[in-house]
């Protein structure tokens, strides 16, 4: 596939690689939304196969496209220009706003503006808390595909418990020692390397990202996308629990397609499917009148 390899710049400087999406020609988006902000999960990147394959889903059927990295791509890379490792080891959840807004703003200076945001695992609680905390009127539709649940008391009340303990006190520790920024290994919940002090923004008793919390502040159409197979910790009940607790949102659903496993990416042309077939659901009228009050 053809794409157009772009770099944005956040309102902080940090530079931003991704892909844009052109929509086939001649073929017009059905439903309210006329483009769409992917964004993808934990250690991953624009270009990572669920990520630019909903993408290609997308502009195949009309709608302009954007895959786009966050500070937190990867595990951990350096800033060419500060010498500084970033990546999802060392990422502070809530600078991610500045990198779906330079998303959002490269779509609208395209002259698109009724944009969804949609993300993948840790991605789609980047695209709801975005939808949740920040007043962008631009943003008409949230699509959180297998959302992670960032809950410290609901996980220290599952089996995992133990474990999860003995990483929040770890984390403590190397902060109380100074060393914030220092790496280590961690199983739950997920197998990856973090620093402590990314491991407590994330993980920690403030649930400063529990999106089950967020939910009844966002105000826009959210479609919750997830697997039949994916029954860990931090993922069990999320869609259910999400769209529930989505009390203010004008429409809000869920849908879990049997079989498909952690961010579907054993059913992607599937998930496409489901996510075009529910932008194709909105009214144009209800999507311009989100985007615009």
């Amino acid at each position: 596939m053809l794409v157009d390899l772009i770099r944005l710049t956040a309102a902080d400087g940090m530079e931003l690689d991704g892909a844009y999406f052109a929509p086939e020609p001649g073929i017009a988006p059905a439903g309210g939304i006329d483009a769409v902000l992917c964004i993808h999960g934990s250690g991953r990147n624009f270009y990572t196969p669920a990520t630019a394959n909903m993408a290609h889903d997308l502009r195949k059927r009309g709608y302009a496209a954007l895959t786009l990295n966050t500070r937190g791509h990867d595990t951990v890379w350096v800033d060419r220009q500060t010498g500084v490792a970033e990546g999802n080891a060392y990422e502070i959840l809530d600078n991610s706003r500045q990198d779906l807004r330079a998303g959002i703003d490269y779509l609208a200076s395209l002259g698109y503006g009724r944009v969804a945001i949609l993300g993948h695992s840790m991605g789609a609680v980047k695209v709801a808390y975005y939808a949740a905390v920040e007043d962008d009127p631009r943003v008409a539709a949230v699509i959180p595909v297998s959302p992670v649940r960032l809950s410290c008391s609901y996980y220290l009340e599952s089996p995992d418990a133990a474990e999860f303990r003995a990483n929040l006190e770890t984390a403590d520790r190397m902060e109380a020692e100074g060393r914030a920024l220092d790496l280590f290994a961690v199983d739950f919940p997920i197998k990856e390397l973090f620093s402590a002090m990314a491991y407590i923004d994330k993980h920690g008793p403030l649930e400063r990202y529990n999106i089950i919390q967020h939910a009844p502040k966002i105000r826009i159409p959210l479609f919750v996308l997830a697997g039949s197979l994916e029954t860990h910790t931090r993922l069990l009940d999320v869609p259910r629990d999400m769209t529930a607790a989505a009390v203010n949102s004008p429409r809000a659903e869920y849908l879990v397609l049997e079989g498909g496993n952690h961010s579907l990416t054993n059913m992607m042309p599937a998930a496409g499917s489901a996510v075009i077939d529910w932008l194709a659901s909105l009214s144009v009228a209800s999507a311009s009148a989100v985007a615009a009050d």
